[in-house]
Order: structure tokens, then C-alpha cells, then sequence
């Protein structure tokens, strides 16, 4: 979260517009969330907003392949891609990678780009993301900084690399235990719910500093 995944997926389809190779782009209606947090806590805007080019589908099934080849579209982009590794109970749908690019790949799709968390909240990998580097895909780590002020929000931030991230309530700045975390938020972030990128130091929070996630709460 917060180190430019979307970023660079939007910079190589430019890329591609720019060189004239088609493509077609999705984001899965499991993303729930309607405002993205921004660097520095600021909420920007609407998914709608973010993601123009791509088509909202509920699984990677829906993505009409033969069509596409045939239309001379080879490439495609996933954004949260990680979204897709579940079925509509929220429960990680197992061997999904082999089975899904091993069938696009027959058909005739050549390249496939996708960004997306390696990783939930609670910090359970994601399959998806795990399956491609077993298969021998090509994966670029985006790395963000650690957003946790060090002393107190008016201060600077921590820093470090951040391979974690953090849910909070912007009301009292406390963290949500991980352990009472979901990997995907039933409804999304509610108004007083942060993301924010952390390091290990600042994932393990002392108890004082963290807080049960309850679900029933607004």
C-alpha cells in the first residue's frame, strides 16, 4: 500500500497506448473501497476516478479471452489483482493462477501485468501472489516508507522501509489488531479508517496502541 503498484500498472499502459498495442484493463467488483488514502492521510478520490480504464468484473472468469484474441488484444491488465484470489464468502480460491493463465495462454493471450498486494492485513500471504512466483513470474516488489509518526502526528514519519500495512482509527490513532483482522474488509473502509504503510517495528505495536477491529462499529 502506497508505494506507486498503481503507478507504474497506469505507466505501462501508457506505454503501450503510446507504441499502439492493445489491451484491455480490470479491477474487480470485490473492491469495495470508494476513497483511496494518499500519501500523508489525504483522501483523494473515488475508484472511479482512479481506475478510468478499467472494466469492473466479479472474477477472472468473466473476462471474455476468446473475444479479446480475436479482436487482436493480447495484453491484459489486472488492478488488484489480489481481490480476484477469493470467491463471493471472502474464502481464498485455491490453484487459481495455474488454471486461469494456463487457459489464457492457450487461447492466445501473451502478456499479462497486474499490481496488487502480496500480503492482507493480518498478514496471511495472498495466493495469487504466491502462485505467480512459484510459476516463474516476473514480480517487481514496490516498496513504500513507514507513515507511523514517531512522535506524534505532527512529526515526521517514520521512514523505514515498509513491507506491511496498517488499518487505524484516525480518532485515537490506534491500530487495529491483526489478529482480529479480516483480509478483506466485509464493507470496506469505514469514515474513520486508515490505511497506512509500516514497518515490522511499527506493525508490532504495544497493546496500549492497538485495538480489537469490530466490524459492528461505524
Amino acid at each position: 500500500m502506497g508505494a506507486g503498484k498503481t503507478t507504474r500498472l497506469y505507466g505501462k499502459m501508457g506505454e503501450l497506448t503510446h507504441l499502439g498495442i492493445p489491451y484491455e484493463a480490470y479491477r474487480p467488483g470485490v473492491d469495495v473501497r470508494d476513497v483511496m488514502i494518499a500519501p500523508r492521510g489525504y483522501v483523494v478520490s473515488a475508484n472511479a476516478v482512479l481506475t478510468p480504464n478499467c472494466t469492473t468484473i466479479e472474477s477472472l472468469g468473466d473476462i471474455p479471452i476468446e473475444e479479446l484474441v480475436l479482436r487482436g488484444i493480447k495484453t491484459l491488465f489486472l488492478e488488484e489483482w489480489f481481490m480476484f484470489g477469493f470467491d463471493q464468502q471472502r474464502r481464498p480460491i485455491s490453484g487459481l493462477y495455474r488454471d486461469m493463465m494456463g487457459r489464457w495462454a492457450l487461447a492466445g493471450i501473451e502478456r499479462v501485468y497486474a499490481a496488487g498486494l502480496d500480503q492482507g492485513a493480518s498478514g496471511n500471504q495472498f495466493g495469487l501472489v504466491a502462485d505467480a512466483r512459484r510459476y516463474g513470474a516476473k514480480v517487481v516488489a514496490c516498496t513504500a516508507r513507514c507513515e507511523y509518526p514517531v512522535n506524534g502526528e505532527r512529526d515526521p514519519k517514520c521512514g523505514r522501509a515498509a513491507r506491511n500495512s496498517q488499518i487505524y482509527d484516525v480518532r485515537d490513532n490506534r491500530a487495529f489488531d491483526m489478529e482480529t483482522l479480516p483480509d478483506l474488509l466485509p464493507e470496506g473502509l469505514r469514515p474513520h479508517d486508515r490505511y497506512r504503510a509500516v514497518c515490522t517495528e511499527h506493525l508490532l505495536l504495544p497493546a496500549e496502541q492497538t485495538k480489537p477491529f469490530d466490524p459492528m462499529q461505524t
